[in-house]
């Protein structure tokens, strides 16, 4: 090879890498994380904005002290950057909490399956990614198994219409927080990302839930689950945001569909909801679409990683 030709070899490669090693453990760890924490939500007595109330002002708390310590800063550019995210990540837990006390989580998971479909229509145009058919490919067979799913639960006895319609309002939020927080990460560090969006979605929904009229007492049982829930949901959320840098959007909005699988075997063995053999074997199908996708977005070359974290 030609010492002309090496760079290009290089150029080529970094454009055909989708996704770091790193990164997708940043994503998997969060998203079984989550799958295991929704149950959290359900079973708690506390009403679901008074939940959301209290677990976005103890996030905050906690996004504060970990800027104090590390000696970061928040700007008023800062803000500006992420208060749109800020909003829709506010948006997607009120309606998100909500679905979860009146449907099943299955249900209110598999309607947020369908985040990928929509991500992939945005993701080469703004980000310039290349979504190619083997990604539009395995999607759709991914969405077979969500739809299996579907099938497979329907009709349980913790079905509803009005859980089913806040699932729809909290996948068009975070899918929207989704391709937004990766645009603001670009220019904005993940901690500080993360600081912001956790504070302005604390102040938004803050009235939703004074206005809610729901009680804002919570039994010590309550108040231990949160502390575990926050826990593990800021610092979910942060790995998720420090992630956007090392895969494709278009790769990591599929991975989130390992969510529902999980969780619905959760809510089998703790709530003891529905869970049919049709929907196991959508699971199934699900898991299988989505590693053929993770597969192929981590094959490269030797020494193919993004500049920001390629060997010096």
């Amino acid at each position: 090879m030609s010492p002309e030709s090496a760079p290009n070899r290089s150029v080529e490669a970094h454009r055909t890498v989708r996704a770091t090693r790193l990164g997708l453990a940043a994503i998997l760890g969060p998203i079984v994380a989550f799958s295991l924490m929704n149950i959290i939500v359900k079973v708690t007595s506390t009403p679901a904005l008074v939940f959301a109330f209290y677990r976005l002002w103890l996030g905050a708390l906690v996004m504060v002290v970990v800027l104090v310590v590390t000696g970061r800063r928040l700007s008023v550019d800062l803000f500006r950057r992420s208060a749109v995210a800020g909003v829709l990540f506010g948006l997607n837990i009120c309606f998100f909490f909500s679905a979860l006390k009146l449907t099943g989580v299955a249900d209110v998971l598999i309607i947020a399956a369908l985040q990928p479909a929509i991500t992939l229509l945005v993701a080469g145009p703004m980000f310039g990614e290349r979504v190619t058919v083997h990604e539009v490919a395995w999607t759709g067979v991914s969405l077979v198994g969500v739809i299996l799913v579907i099938v497979g639960t329907s009709g349980s006895p913790e079905w509803s219409l009005a859980g089913d319609l806040l699932a729809v309002g909290a996948l068009l939020a975070w899918t929207t927080y989704w391709i937004r927080s990766k645009r603001v990460r670009e220019v904005v560090p993940a901690v500080e990302f993360m600081s912001a969006v956790t504070i302005t979605a604390a102040v938004v929904v803050t009235p939703v839930a004074l206005l809610s009229g729901q009680s804002f007492a919570m039994p010590w049982q309550d108040l231990a689950w949160l502390i575990v829930f926050v826990a593990g949901a800021q610092s979910g959320h942060s790995l998720l945001a420090w992630s956007h840098a090392q895969v494709d959007v278009s790769v990591s909005s599929l991975m989130i569909l390992i969510e529902p699988v999980v969780s619905s075997a959760a809510a089998w063995v703790v709530l003891g909801e529905s869970l049919t053999a049709l929907a196991i074997a959508g699971g199934a199908v699900t898991l299988v679409a989505v590693g053929m996708v993770i597969r192929r977005a981590t094959r490269s070359e030797e020494g193919a990683l993004p500049p920001e974290i390629a060997p010096a």
